[in-house]
C-alpha cells in the first residue's frame, strides 16, 4: 500500500463541498479521516456514507474560528483513529463586498475563519506531528482570488491572500523535513458556500438572506469543478509532494499579467537606496534573521 493508506487525517469542513470532496478521495486511498465541522447534524450523514463505502472515520464538531476548541478536537481524533499524520485546514467562508460597504464585524469573521482558522489548525497539530516524527503533510485551502485579487471581494479574497503567504511561509520553515505542505487555490467548485456563507452573514449582521444573491451564485457555483475530482486532485499533489494545487488553467494568462506587472516595476527601480542587504543575504541562501 502507498501513501497515505494507514495514516489519519483531519479535514476540516468536511461535511460537504471539498471537504467531503477531499475526504473521499482520502478514504479511496486508506486513509482513516477525522471529519471535523460546525455543522454536526450534516458530519452525522458523512460519516454514514462512508463508514458504509469501508472507510474509518470519525466525527468532531468544531467552529475553526474557536482557538480554543482546537486541543480537545485533535485529542478526540486521536483517540479515535491514532496519530494525525494529515492536516487539512479546509474550512472556509465567502462573503463581504467593496471595502468600504464592509462592516469591521463582518470582515473579523472571515479572517477568524479563512486565515486564523488555518494558524490554529498548524498550530495544534504541527508540534504533535514534529514531536513523532515520519511523514506528514498540511494542506491549506486558499482560492485562486488569492493570485487573482477580485473587486467587491474584499475579506474573502484578502484573507485567501494570506493563507497563500502562510502556507509559503510554513513550507520555507518545514524544507528539509518529513513534513509537505500544499496549498490549494481553486477556481470555481460545485459547492454550496453561497448559501451557507450568506446564512451566516445575515445571522451575523441581524438581516434576512439575500435570496436573489444566493440564486445567482448558486448558478455560477453549479458549473463549476466537481469537488469529488478537487479531493482527488489533492490526495494526488500530497502524495508528490506539490505545494501549488490549482483546478483551472483558464486562469493561467490571467496571473502570468497581473506578475508582468511585478516585473515591470522591478526594471522601472532606480536602485537610490543602495544594495538591501537582506536581499543579498536571501540570494546566497542566507537567514538575514539568523543570529
Amino acid at each position: 500500500m502507498s501513501w497515505p493508506a494507514g495514516e489519519a487525517a483531519f479535514v476540516t469542513g468536511a461535511a460537504s463541498g471539498i471537504g467531503l470532496g477531499i475526504a473521499r478521495a482520502l478514504v479511496a486511498a486508506g486513509a482513516k479521516v477525522a471529519l471535523a465541522d460546525i455543522d454536526g447534524a450534516r458530519l452525522t450523514e458523512v460519516a454514514r456514507e462512508l463508514t458504509e463505502a469501508g472507510g474509518t472515520v470519525t466525527t468532531v464538531e468544531l467552529d475553526v474560528s474557536d482557538a480554543d476548541q482546537w486541543a480537545a478536537a485533535a485529542d478526540r481524533a486521536e483517540e479515535a483513529l491514532g496519530p494525525i499524520s494529515i492536516l487539512c485546514n479546509n474550512a472556509g467562508v465567502s462573503g463581504g463586498g467593496p471595502v468600504d460597504q464592509t462592516p469591521l464585524e463582518l470582515w473579523r469573521w472571515i479572517y477568524r475563519i479563512n486565515t486564523e482558522g488555518q494558524f490554529s489548525g498548524v498550530s495544534t497539530f504541527l508540534p504533535r506531528i514534529k514531536s513523532r516524527g515520519g511523514r506528514a503533510h498540511i494542506m491549506n485551502t486558499a482560492s485562486m482570488t488569492a493570485l487573482l485579487p477580485t473587486a467587491g471581494l474584499s475579506a474573502y479574497s484578502s484573507s485567501k491572500i494570506a493563507s497563500v503567504g502562510f502556507s509559503m511561509v510554513l513550507r520555507d520553515e518545514l524544507q528539509g523535513s518529513d513534513v509537505g505542505v500544499s496549498v490549494l487555490c481553486p477556481g470555481t467548485v460545485a459547492t454550496r458556500i453561497n448559501v451557507s456563507a450568506e446564512d451566516a452573514q445575515a445571522k451575523l449582521l441581524g438581516r434576512q438572506p439575500d435570496a436573489a444573491l444566493t440564486q445567482q451564485m448558486g448558478t455560477v457555483l453549479a458549473q463549476g469543478a466537481d469537488p469529488d475530482m478537487v479531493g482527488q486532485q489533492v490526495v494526488e499533489a500530497m502524495q508528490g509532494r506539490k505545494f501549488y494545487i490549482f483546478t483551472h488553467s483558464d486562469f493561467e494568462p490571467l496571473v502570468r499579467d497581473l506578475y508582468r506587472e511585478v516585473e515591470q516595476a522591478f526594471a522601472e527601480t532606480d536602485d537610490r537606496h543602495g544594495p538591501d542587504p537582506s536581499a543579498r543575504m536571501l540570494v546566497s541562501g542566507e537567514d538575514p534573521l539568523a543570529s
